[in-house]
């Protein structure tokens, strides 16, 4: 008798518990369908604020470089022909020049959110590079701006070394903006590949 009922029972407990495994195996792998999802998005957001800030900070280097470089020679070319004779006339020409504002924005988010640690070890090194060199031009513009416009420079006697600082200024920003422009089309060919790679293998 106990052998028959345990013959009634037991394909049914056997059917039960495979169902609640297969329902179980069914929810784990639809929770990691919706998190691989999550994280594409988010992958794909970030690569578009990359794509979008790089490109326009690209576009203000770019309209900046030829005055920059254009301001350089012309004091140069002034300083040598003895055209600068007081300090007012120095800074006439040099409050014509306004530093490059660039934007981090797609970064920092990035940072903060914990996007980069989801992405592609080439793009992030690529990333990382072109904001690192945007970080040194935006400190090499704040410390040079903070110098050549203290008190201690715009004296009248000091007219030669601020016209010697500014020279140097500029040609140290002109440089710094020459290899942004490159690493920038680098960065963005890089998120461009990256892009489609990842639409082709999740879409």
């Amino acid at each position: 008798m106990p052998a028959k009922s345990a013959s009634v029972w037991l394909p049914r407990v056997i059917f039960e518990s495979a169902l609640i495994t297969v329902s179980i195996l069914l929810a784990l792998g639809l929770d990691e369908w919706r998190e691989n999802r999550e994280v594409e998005e988010t992958i794909r957001q970030a690569m578009s604020n990359f794509l979008s800030e790089i490109r326009q900070n690209k576009a203000r280097v770019d309209d900046a470089a030829p005055f920059n470089k254009g301001l350089h020679d012309v004091i140069d070319q002034r300083d040598k022909q003895g055209d600068i004779q007081t300090m007012s006339e120095f800074i006439d020409i040099m409050d014509s020049y306004s530093p490059v504002v660039l934007q981090s924005t797609a970064w920092e988010t990035a940072l903060a959110t914990g996007s980069l640690a989801k992405m592609d070890y080439g793009l992030v090194s690529a990333l990382s590079l072109t904001y690192g060199l945007q970080s040194r031009y935006e400190q090499t513009n704040r410390s040079a701006m903070a110098r050549l416009t203290s008190p201690q420079v715009l004296s009248p006697d000091t007219l030669d070394l601020a016209i010697y600082n500014s020279l140097q200024y500029l040609e140290d920003v002109t440089s710094m903006e020459t290899e942004l422009a490159v690493v920038y089309t680098e960065a963005t060919s890089v998120i461009e590949m990256s892009w489609k790679k990842l639409n082709g293998e999740f879409d």
